[in-house]
C-alpha cells in the first residue's frame, strides 16, 4: 500500500475503507459530492467546520486527516461499525446539564459554540502557517 502523504489521498482510503460512496460522505458531512471528489484529488482542502464535519463522517480525527500523523490514526472500519458507548465523562456532563435551569442550558451551549468557533479558527491559522512552512 502506498503511503498516503496528502489529505486527499487519507480521505479518499478512508471513505473507502468505510465501505461508502462520495454522495453517502457528502451527506453525512453536509457538502456536495463534488466538493468531497475535489477534497479527494487535493484541488481544494476542507476548513474548520467542513474539517471537523468531514473527520466526523470518516470516523478519524481532524489532525489524521490533515497530517497524518500515525498516533491519531483512525480505528479499522471493522470496529468502528460497534455501537457506540457513552463515556463516564459523557454521563457526568449530561447530568450536570440537566441539573441546570433551562436558561443556564442555553447560555452553556452558547458558550461551548463559542469555543468550539475559536478552535476551529486556530485550526484554520495553524494549517496555513503549516502550509506555508512546508512551502520554503
Amino acid at each position: 500500500m502506498r503511503e498516503l502523504t496528502t489529505l486527499g489521498q487519507r480521505a479518499l482510503a478512508r471513505r473507502k475503507e468505510l465501505k461508502l460512496t462520495q454522495r453517502e460522505a457528502a451527506k453525512l458531512t453536509g457538502v456536495a459530492h463534488v466538493t468531497i471528489s475535489q477534497w479527494e484529488r487535493d484541488e481544494t482542502q476542507p476548513v474548520g467546520a467542513r474539517l471537523f464535519a468531514l473527520a466526523k463522517a470518516l470516523s478519524c480525527t481532524p489532525t489524521w486527516l490533515l497530517f497524518g500523523d500515525d498516533d491519531q490514526s483512525p480505528a479499522p472500519a471493522a470496529e468502528q461499525s460497534l455501537p457506540p458507548q457513552i463515556s463516564d465523562k459523557h454521563k457526568e456532563l449530561i447530568e450536570l446539564f440537566d441539573a441546570l435551569p433551562e436558561s443556564e442550558q442555553e447560555a452553556q451551549i452558547q458558550q461551548m459554540r463559542a469555543r468550539v468557533n475559536n478552535f476551529n479558527k486556530l485550526f484554520d491559522e495553524m494549517l496555513k502557517a503549516r502550509q506555508r512552512q512546508s512551502k520554503k
